[in-house]
């Protein structure tokens, strides 16, 4: 597809890992946490109700480039638990990212982000780069290194120490623990070399500046809000009367938003200046939330409570959504590239995209373009969950639900809340309400039903392969580690 520069408007997608919602004040968070966040959706278009399709973040990611749910697009692990499995599907399915869709159109395209892997198609820059001087990369590795590193052992400790009192002790446990420790701290030794905002956004600002008079769709994904929260100590709030690791960890989060939101308008502040705000599309989200105390889940994202899937969502372009508005109905990440190629007048039928362009809610066409979110999890516990606005089911398809990090099975194999009532998903209601619950997770089944049958028709002829059961674990295995784990005494 041909275009003349000039005539699409840039993109910038903005991805704050692990921000929860209602951490915004536009969101009803506190306002000073983010007011540079709060002005850019006081001008725009707020989606209230924005739910993730997984709470990891290479599923996530995935789905918000495609379009597609994990199911479809293939990419179903995370991680160091992604299997040569899921890439092959992914493959096989010919999955096409938004990235290159939009470098086809002439689009040139950059992201500032460090995973790499499928992420990096369709971008002409993917990377993040330390200082150039040969002085600079010095200090870089013997001074800013090192003492970020010293940070991050201390932080890691003090995570440890909090699900080491929580969860329940045994070898079999106490090793695993280590284990996750040892992992958690070889990822951040690397997420240390780029979870700092201002550090990002001066890489954005030299792209920008470069490639100002062409067309550019910027992917920017900040880390700080990613556990363990680390931010300069101006931003973090002295915790009064509390030596806790809950009390510093829940400082330091909070501190953490206010440090990338302090980032976003510098970001801002480039744009005007270069400028290019009247003609830059900006959207504003996160790949999950983050439980901090809430379900005794300390410090992560597991779960598919709201803390963990519910996630901000803001549209800002002053020409294309001239007047602001707060959008009520339910949406999900796969409704993001839909809406682009709708903006953009990208013939989108042969990306078989599995949300819905969100325009008819902009313009008042319709009040709603789906009646539930679908959102899973697999990296410690597997667990599927669909939500209206009123009610919400959650199960285990293994029929246990053991969290691998906490040692325990949170609320149940099988949950169900009444959101009117309890929103914060306090009570599990699934023995009083067997009834409403079965009919969500007829909808569940039928939902799942027809995303397996469509991941199988888009796969290649030749290369189709029976995958797992829809639910990921037959029932003989199930019974076996439901053996296992009474044997454990981790259930009755």
């Amino acid at each position: 597809m041909e275009k003349k520069t000039g005539s699409y408007p840039n993109i910038i997608l903005i991805v704050i890992d692990a921000l929860r919602a209602r951490n915004l004040g536009c969101y009803g968070g506190d306002a000073e946490s983010s007011p540079n966040i709060d002005n850019i959706a006081e001008k725009g278009i707020l989606f209230e109700k924005c739910y993730s399709c997984w709470n990891t973040t290479d599923q996530s990611l995935t789905s918000i480039f495609s379009g597609r749910y994990p199911r479809t697009h293939g990419i179903v692990h995370h991680g160091d638990k992604i299997t040569p499995e899921d890439l092959k599907i992914f493959n096989s399915l010919n999955v096409k990212l938004l990235a290159e869709i939009l470098q086809n159109t002439g689009y040139k395209t950059f992201a500032v982000d460090w995973m790499g892997r499928w992420f990096r198609n369709g971008f002409d820059y993917y990377g993040y780069k330390p200082e150039k001087t040969f002085f600079g990369k010095l200090f870089y590795l013997i001074f800013t290194l090192p003492y970020v590193h010293l940070r991050y052992i201390v932080a890691n400790i003090g995570l440890l120490k909090i699900y080491a009192k929580k969860r329940k002790t045994s070898i079999r446990s106490a090793w695993k623990g280590l284990r996750d420790a040892w992992s958690t701290f070889r990822f951040t030794f690397e997420l240390a070399r780029i979870q700092d905002a201002n550090y990002v956004t001066s890489l954005v600002e030299g792209l920008i500046k470069k490639e100002k008079n062409k067309n550019f769709f910027l992917f920017l994904h900040y880390w700080d809000t990613h556990s363990p929260y680390n931010c300069p100590k101006r931003f973090v709030s002295k915790t009064r009367g509390s030596r806790k690791p809950e009390s510093l960890f829940l400082s330091k989060y909070h501190g953490a938003v206010r440090y990338v939101d302090n980032s976003l308008g510098k970001l801002m502040t480039v744009l005007k200046n270069e400028k290019l705000l009247d003609n830059t599309l900006i959207i504003i989200t996160s790949d999950h939330g983050e439980s901090l105390i809430e379900h005794s889940i300390f410090f992560d994202h597991h779960g598919l409570y709201d803390v963990t899937t519910h996630v901000p969502l803001i549209f800002y372009h002053p020409d294309i959504f001239p007047k602001s508005k707060k959008i009520k109905g339910l949406v999900q990440h796969i409704d993001v590239v839909p809406t682009l190629y709708d903006l953009l007048k990208i013939e989108s039928k042969d990306f078989a995209c599995d949300g819905t362009s969100l325009l008819p809610l902009i313009r008042g066409e319709k009040e709603e373009i789906r009646s539930f979110a679908l959102s899973e999890e697999s990296y410690v516990q597997r667990k599927i969950g669909i939500r209206t606005k009123k009610l919400k089911y959650i199960f285990a398809p293994d029929g246990v639900g053991m969290c691998n990090y906490c040692q325990k099975i949170h609320k149940g194999v099988e949950e169900f809340y009444n959101l009117e009532n309890d929103p914060h998903e306090s009570v599990n209601r699934f023995h009083d309400d067997k009834i409403e619950a079965r009919k969500l997770r007829e909808k569940l089944d039928d939902l799942l039903e027809s995303l397996d049958n469509k991941r199988q028709k888009q796969m290649n002829k030749g290369k189709r392969k029976e995958i797992s059961s829809k639910y990921g674990q037959n029932l003989k295995e199930a019974k076996k580690v439901k053996r296992k784990l009474k044997s454990l005494g981790y259930m009755d």
